[in-house]
């Protein structure tokens, strides 16, 4: 882009860049003066191959250089200025420009580097004028960015030193694109398009526009979520189909989401059937009702379900499914409904797959894709974790995928599916339904007491459906040996061997990225414990905002892998919801459901070794601060008198609670993951020592057959609840907290 100066200043409307200066440079001349360096610093370190795209900064330097000053103030007390006065809203540029970084653990090369491309952006987009909107929302973003509330967008940006300004604009139109983008999370997919929109405008030197929006325009906060149907019996045409619409608050992070997953305060189930011909209202209820309570007792896959399929009518559709394949008759649909008995998927499922091909382009199984939010992690942290693959591939019988060149068996609809199974239910006497096939898999893992996860990825069942899908990592080998014993189970009702699937050599690991390695988190401890012992050289380092944060931090992580608490205001409780004699710990983390939602688990010997090394801190903190600071005299004394939240941060004198957003700020330069990264650890860990599902569902407060664990007909037994507290104890060990 070769144009010089002159053409320029008079490529733009004046009054626009009248009016961009004005905005640019609202206050006073010293808090002007502090615009103004920040303006130059950051046109001055913006890289070569962006530099070309933009001479527009000759205005722009010329204009700064103008209303600087030699005693100028500085830029955060700016920011502050504005937040204080509540004018975020009026003064976002000023406010974006003063933005810094606060996080520790971010790389603030790549930050400047998009801040000094978005001023630039910004200024060109106000000299064309009619841009407004994509300016503001581009400013929020990086603002909120510095402040370290975007960081799972984190993960999504493009690396900005890897490409020139016309390459970038590329990466981001991929992300924000539905049909390519790998972001699933459709608040991240618009907090991207606040980068694309004004970085394609600027590029595209495109028109801006005014949207106008109706005021009576229906604005309804929180989100609506939709849960994929279920269905209870496929009986004639008797058709029943749930759907759970869920309405949730907005969240900033997507590890709100997850912790949110099944804690909907409001939901509506909706029960159709269409042989309902009552007329009453009342009725039409009740009947719904008890359909929906039929739902929930086949979530249960009780041995004496009446919809659950028995060996006998397994081993017919076997036996004929093969003898149609051995035999070429009607081979598509024994293909099918092989398919949905080794998927546990529906017929409308199963078309939908995405088949995995060899080298030939040949069908040889399943691709599964397993994309989870906390895939997203930022570039500077993947040091921490452990590599995970998203997708999962499930081979099938040869005898399946001979010939098979797709999933979509256009000729096969489910008339000719029933009517299949209805020659086959007259012939021998069985009572074979589509809804039986489908769930059979569900149905054989839940009596083997298998982690429900492990079928659900073989389903390739939404994450929406199971909150535990976020939370579990596991080894390929783990899920695949579980799908080989499945097929082993079906080949011996049939006593042949036309169901055995060709080895696979491909180990990785497949889930939540944090589930952490023992000798990560042992370095994390022995580092906060080699602090925590220098401050017991003098009494006033002892009781120092540091040394307390340390130390209530070092409380809280033991803590947080011991009972899965989630990240809520009031984080931990207070001090008479543990008891260190019995070691009962009283949790109350859903505070948005209905109802009482609470949990009790039994605390780990070593956490108790920490909560009463936190409790005598907090006496000593009692003596020290007595006559030193009365305000923080009355917080230690409100902790141990159970008036305030056992826990709470110092900061430049003043008093933090224990917030998500307060913890994150000061864990930042220590150990920089997401608030509820010990839930995806503790749970990943007890999976893999084989713990019953519904005993890790009580502990870190899951639903389990849509009620709390700890509900009023609970089974739980205090020695369950102890043998999760040993293996995490012994974990403890492993990690280095002993002692």
């Amino acid at each position: 882009m070769d144009v010089n100066k002159f053409e320029i200043e008079n490529r733009f409307n004046e009054k626009n860049k009248e009016r961009f200066f004005k905005v640019l440079f609202p206050f006073s001349k010293k808090h002007n003066a502090a615009i103004a360096n920040e303006v130059l610093r950051l046109c001055s370190l913006l890289s070569a191959q962006y530099i070309q795209f933009f001479e527009e900064r000759y205005i722009l330097t010329l204009a700064a250089k103008q209303r600087v000053i030699e005693t100028p103030t500085e830029s955060i007390l700016v920011l502050e200025h504005i937040t204080q006065k509540k004018l975020l809203g009026v003064h976002f540029l000023p406010a974006f420009i003063c933005s810094t970084l606060l996080r520790t653990s971010y790389n603030k090369r790549k930050f400047d580097q998009y801040k000094a491309l978005a001023l630039l952006v910004i200024a060109r987009l106000y000299y064309m004028g009619e841009h407004e909107a994509k300016i503001k929302s581009l400013c929020n973003e990086i603002r909120l960015f510095s402040s370290g509330k975007r960081e799972t967008l984190a993960g999504f940006l493009p690396d900005i030193d890897s490409y020139n300004f016309s390459e970038l604009v590329k990466q981001f139109n991929l992300l924000v694109d539905e049909s390519s983008s790998p972001v699933t999370i459709d608040t991240i997919r618009n907090q991207l398009e606040h980068y694309s929109r004004p970085l394609k405008a600027s590029y595209d030197l495109s028109n801006g526009y005014h949207r106008y929006a109706h005021t009576q325009r229906f604005r309804q906060t929180g989100t609506l979520t939709i849960k994929p149907k279920e269905v209870l019996n496929d009986e004639g045409d008797h058709a029943i189909e749930i759907s759970q619409l869920h309405f949730g608050p907005k969240h900033p992070e997507s590890w709100q989401y997850e912790d949110s997953a099944d804690n909907d305060p409001r939901s509506i189930n909706i029960v159709t059937s269409i042989n309902n011909t009552s007329k009453s209202e009342a009725l039409a209820a009740i009947q719904a009702r008890t359909i929906f309570a039929n739902l929930k007792k086949k979530a249960m896959y009780l041995p004496c379900d009446i919809y659950a399929t028995t060996e006998f009518e397994l081993t017919i559709l076997l036996e004929t499914c093969i003898n149609s394949l051995v035999t070429n008759r009607e081979d598509d649909i024994s293909k099918l409904l092989l398919i949905m008995l080794l998927t546990g998927n529906t017929e409308e499922q199963v078309k939908q797959a995405k088949p995995y091909r060899n080298e030939n382009k040949q069908i040889i199984g399943i691709l599964r894709k397993h994309t989870l939010p906390s895939h997203s992690i930022r570039d500077e942290l993947k040091c921490l974790t452990q590599p995970v693959k998203n997708s999962v591939y499930l081979p099938l019988p040869n005898i399946i995928i001979s010939n098979l060149s797709s999933f979509k068996f256009r000729s096969i609809d489910k008339t000719l599916l029933k009517a299949f199974l209805q020659t086959i239910n007259k012939n021998k006497g069985t009572h074979l339904t589509l809804t039986k096939i489908s769930s059979y898999l569900h149905y054989h893992f839940s009596q083997l007491q298998i982690d429900p996860v492990v079928t659900h990825i073989i389903s390739g069942t939404d994450i929406k459906v199971l909150p535990a899908l976020y939370y579990t990592q596991l080894p390929l080998s783990t899920l695949l040996n579980h799908y080989k014993q499945y097929l082993e189970h079906l080949t011996l009702l049939i006593d042949m061997e036309p169901l055995s699937i060709s080895p696979t050599d491909k180990e990785h690991l497949i889930g939540t990225t944090l589930h952490f390695d023992d000798t990560k988190l042992a370095l994390l401890f022995r580092a906060l414990k080699k602090r925590i012992q220098q401050y017991q050289t003098k009494t006033a380092k002892q009781f120092s905002e540091q040394a307390h944060n340390d130390i209530t931090i070092i409380t809280q992580l033991v803590l947080m892998l011991a009972t899965g608490y989630r990240p809520v205001s009031g984080w931990f409780g207070k001090r008479d919801d543990f008891h260190l004699l019995s070691k009962n710990y009283w949790i109350a983390d859903k505070t948005s459901s209905i109802g009482d939602n609470s949990r009790c688990i039994v605390l780990p010997n070593i956490a108790i070794h920490y909560l009463q090394a936190y409790i005598d801190y907090l006496s000593q903190a009692i003596i020290y601060h007595e006559n030193q600071s009365p305000k923080i005299y009355h917080r230690y004394k409100d902790c141990l008198n159970n008036q305030a939240h056992f826990f709470f941060f110092r900061h430049d004198n003043k008093i933090l609670e224990v917030l998500p957003s307060n913890y994150t700020h000061i864990i930042d330069s220590i150990f920089p993951m997401q608030p509820n990264w010990a839930r995806h650890h503790i749970r990943s860990l007890l999976s893999k020592h084989n713990i019953a599902p519904e005993l890790i569902s009580a502990w870190i407060g899951h639903q389990d057959m849509a009620k709390p664990a700890f509900n009023t007909f609970s089974q739980l037994s205090r020695k369950q609840l102890q043998q999760i507290s040993e293996i995490i104890n012994q974990h403890f060990i492993n990690i280095g907290l002993e002692g």
